[in-house]
């Protein structure tokens, strides 16, 4: 068989351990995030890997891919183990406090949650795809018709999470401050909650979240990150792993890597249907899937190191320090190694000749 091209983008491995915050709570096992098992009745180790949802089992991207279509059962099985996606709803704190417990060996989620991880001490391993699904849902009680009549009104957003930089941004955008408006922090589905009764102006969201309280006329989507200046809003995800997990289990990760690859070659080849196969798993519809979508695919889902996705998570760093939002820098010096990936793409080039 001929080998595959391997696109080029990000992934930068990289290894983080430490935060601890509060809010832990997932829909795919125990309430409070503490379900991991030493095996499953079938007799494989399990790989614990959390997500951020919204209500959804979808993991996005190469991942939820990987899982969909068998890819982790096809490289993992083999090693003697099997894995486990799992929702959080708490997103980033929630997560965070799995990885420092050890209920999570890994998790997938946004550059952003990855650098503060890393800033407070989180030891990590990581990989990387790029665009923007945040968007800025206003109600249509508020008078709120430009960024700038944000100023002096209420919104409501995720703090320690992605939502928290992308709400900056926008009202940097505007040319306001954290100042000029007031910000509640909340969960998405609170936030939305809050903006269907009025009780805020303007609620960070995810694609499709708020498509409902447009349709009754009780909001508009003022701002779409997508739309917006990609070297501003886009940004890297990352999968992350416990550093001592990974240490005892490299070629678990080499494995993760593998089916990744092979999930982001399957999105490259055949985007539309990887967007029917989003929607029909995440809940939302074609139209929600295609309105995030970044028209470079090889861009939007990349398994390779690249400077451009370094830099961008570089750019991360700055604006978290810059904003108080952490303390200290990254030695990504340290915190990349490329070693893991390195094995997987040979190994998956190997396989596929």
């Amino acid at each position: 068989m001929r080998s595959k091209k391997i696109t080029a983008a990000v992934l930068g491995i990289v290894l983080t351990l430490g935060l601890v915050v509060s809010g832990c709570g997932n829909s795919g096992t125990s309430s409070d995030g503490s379900a991991k098992a030493e095996t499953k009745k079938d007799g494989y180790q399990v790989v614990n890997i959390g997500f951020p949802s919204a209500g959804y089992q979808w993991a996005e991207g190469a991942l939820a891919v990987a899982e969909e279509k068998g890819y982790l059962d096809e490289y993992l099985n083999p090693l003697g183990y099997d894995a486990d996606l799992i929702p959080f709803t708490g997103a980033a704190p929630a997560i965070h406090e799995a990885l420092v417990s050890g209920d999570l060996d890994y998790a997938y989620y946004a550059g952003f949650a990855g650098i503060m991880a890393k800033s407070n001490g989180i030891d990590t391993k990581l990989l990387t795809s790029f665009g923007s699904v945040w968007q800025l849902a206003v109600s249509t009680d508020s008078g709120i018709t430009s960024l700038q009549d944000l100023k002096g009104k209420t919104i409501s957003y995720q703090r320690g999470a992605t939502p928290q930089m992308y709400v900056l941004k926008v009202l940097q955008e505007a040319g306001l401050t954290a100042d000029d408006v007031q910000l509640v922090n909340s969960t998405i589905p609170e936030g939305l909650s809050s903006l269907s009764t009025g009780a805020v102006d303007a609620a960070v969201v995810t694609y499709g979240q708020a498509d409902s309280l447009v349709e009754q006329g009780k909001a508009t989507i003022l701002h779409k990150g997508v739309e917006a200046d990609p070297d501003t809003f886009y940004e890297p995800n990352v999968l992350t792993g416990r550093s001592d997990y990974i240490s005892a289990n490299s070629d678990v990760t080499v494995a993760i890597i593998k089916a990744m690859l092979k999930a982001s070659n399957d999105i490259i080849s055949d985007p539309e249907a990887f967007y029917e196969l989003s929607a029909e798993k995440s809940g939302r519809t074609l139209e929600q899937v295609k309105s995030v979508a970044v028209s470079d695919i090889e861009l939007a889902y990349p398994v390779s190191l690249d400077e451009r996705y370094i830099t961008s998570l570089k750019n991360i760093e700055q604006f978290e320090l810059d904003n108080d939002i952490i303390t200290s820098q990254v030695d990504f010096d340290s915190w990349i190694d490329s070693s893991y990936l390195e094995k997987a793409v040979q190994e998956y080039q190997e396989s596929a000749q």
